[in-house]
């Protein structure tokens, strides 16, 4: 209900079977109107939005002209919106003005949805070809409905009916198996299953369960991974004793402790809170997949913290070791746990600067309130800017690349602590450094905090930071907070800029760097994490 103009544009993917349509939602400010040719260009469709008045049906004249210059062979519909219009035109006066099929709607209603989508559909005149893959859904839909009442009622004879039906219209419909929820959720079942079945199968021994948690077993290569990530970890924490991973049902994946741990009286209580804390998680967060929580137990701090779906980490330390050191190394490191169980090959086990400076900030020291930061994002095009934004407001990411023309807004807030709470507003600039220098001084204004971006596989990216830095202090007249973000890091064979290239640089301007994957997430909420700290030691 609340609108924020656009600058530029949002771009969405809606997916019916096979076809993959592009929906591209433009700005309407008619001081960017040099932009409008550039982003109609080469469409396919062309849908038309007015809300239903005399005087705004006539201005959309414009954009008929715009598009007759720019796609001349893309299909044409007006979309007539009447939320909030007392006396709409009538679609067929809006036809006779405009010349153009009209349909009209109320964006507000929810159920109007699949109305769009089939506008969408017969506009590109596709009826024929697509009426049947939406049948094919509605009918997946509701045998997928009918799977989880039968998974509920524990009859398995009827899942796997139904799931071999959703199979087969799922191949048929030509969507990805390894995309579909269900499928996901199914083969977890199977896995649980299996693995309930293999235990009971096991034979039994006097070894107590504690006992046999802890039993030497041949290390695996992924275990490696984790089991170096975690003694990086101790490494940095020298309070830190002992680090639990563990799958949400409890069951220990892997552990590193060390060697002054404690007696066994200690060990004792570990073992025993490792079989009590997953229900008291349960208990408390349900099924949020990120949390972070610290209790104590016999002298010793006992910090739980989860950053996804797939583990649980517990890290038992002494009372010296402060809460803010355990939850910034521990939401770091279980968010490589998490990329690592996912099967990424290419995480950084090291600890990067900007988290050992994060975790010597002081809890006392955070000043509670509300906060607005203006965080600029600068590079060249193509480096991920728009990925990494992606990346940090809705944990995804996209393939497909499209530069962005101007600027992008998105928002987000961060939760530092219970009464400490920053809203980004991030805007995404352009990256064509001569083209559009002439239009970007006015997205500087106001600017708080910066991120100039490079991409680590192509060496010109280095080069430019200077001209993105001196473009910052051009326009922004006070001191700003800046990160040097050498992004795509996971691309390992194609890198060619190196970390040290990347620090030198850095201690050359004076400020942080650190390298991510917005394809992963690899140190992406990391670098916002220290940004918002950094702010807020300035209006402290």
């Amino acid at each position: 209900m609340q609108h924020e103009p656009k600058i530029s544009g949002d771009i969405a993917t809606l997916k019916i079977g096979r076809v993959n349509f592009q929906i591209r939602d433009f700005t309407e400010q008619a001081e960017i109107g040099f932009l409008w040719n550039n982003f109609i260009h080469s469409s396919d469709a062309v849908l038309i939005v007015t809300n239903s008045t005399f005087g705004n049906v006539e201005r959309s004249r414009f954009f008929l002209n715009k598009i007759e210059e720019e796609t001349p062979q893309a299909h044409i519909c007006v979309i007539a919106n009447t939320k909030n219009i007392q006396s709409p035109l009538e679609p067929s006066k809006i036809e006779e003005i405009l010349g153009n099929k009209t349909i009209s709607i109320n964006a507000t209603n929810t159920k109007n949805r699949d109305k769009l989508i089939q506008t969408l559909i017969n506009s590109l005149d596709m009826s024929e070809e697509l009426s049947p893959l939406l049948i094919s859904i509605n009918e997946r839909n509701e045998l997928i409905t009918e799977l989880e009442q039968a998974l509920v009622a524990v009859d398995f004879e009827t899942v796997n009916i139904l799931y071999d039906k959703i199979i087969n219209l799922t191949l048929e419909i030509g969507d990805s198996l390894d995309n579909m929820e269900f499928y996901k959720n199914y083969q977890k079942i199977k896995s649980r299953l299996n693995q309930d079945r293999t235990l009971k199968e096991l034979p039994t021994s006097k070894t107590d369960a504690s006992d046999r948690r802890y039993a030497p077993q041949r290390i695996s290569s992924l275990e490696k991974l984790l089991k170096t990530l975690l003694s990086n970890f101790m490494s940095n924490v020298k309070g830190v004793l002992e680090v639990i991973i563990s799958d949400r049902e409890g069951f220990i994946i892997t552990s590193e402790s060390k060697k002054d741990a404690g007696d066994e009286s200690v060990l004792g209580a570990i073992a025993v809170t490792v079989d009590s804390y997953i229900e008291r998680i349960k208990r408390e967060f349900g099924t949020e997949s990120s949390f972070f929580n610290i209790t104590t137990i016999q002298e010793k701090k006992f910090a739980y913290c989860s950053m996804g779906s797939k583990s649980i980490m517990l890290t038992i330390s002494d009372l010296l070791t402060t809460d803010t050191e355990l939850r910034v190394y521990s939401e770091h490191i279980a968010r490589k746990v998490e990329l690592l169980l996912e099967g990424n090959k290419h995480v950084s086990l090291e600890i990067p600067t900007i988290i050992k400076t994060l975790s010597k900030t002081k809890d006392g020291k955070i000043p509670p309130g509300d906060y607005s930061l203006k965080l600029i994002l600068t590079g060249d095009y193509k480096v991920g800017k728009t990925s990494l934004i992606l990346r940090f407001v809705q944990n995804l990411f996209k393939d497909s690349y499209q530069s962005t023309i101007g600027v992008d807004i998105s928002q987000k807030q961060m939760d530092l602590s219970e009464n400490t709470h920053i809203q980004f507003i991030i805007w995404d600039i352009g990256g064509q450094i001569d083209r559009m220098a002439p239009y970007r001084k006015r997205f500087y204004g106001g600017g708080k905090a910066a991120f100039i971006v490079i991409d680590r596989t192509r060496a010109g990216n280095l080069k430019n930071v200077e001209k993105w830095y001196n473009e910052i202090k051009k326009h922004i007249q006070v001191d700003v907070n800046i990160i040097l973000v050498g992004n795509k890091s996971d691309l390992v064979d194609s890198i060619v800029i190196e970390e040290e290239e990347i620090k030198k640089m850095a201690e050359k301007y004076g400020f942080h760097y650190i390298l991510t994957s917005a394809k992963t997430g690899e140190n992406v909420n990391d670098a916002f994490s220290y940004i918002a700290y950094r702010f807020l030691e300035s209006v402290s």
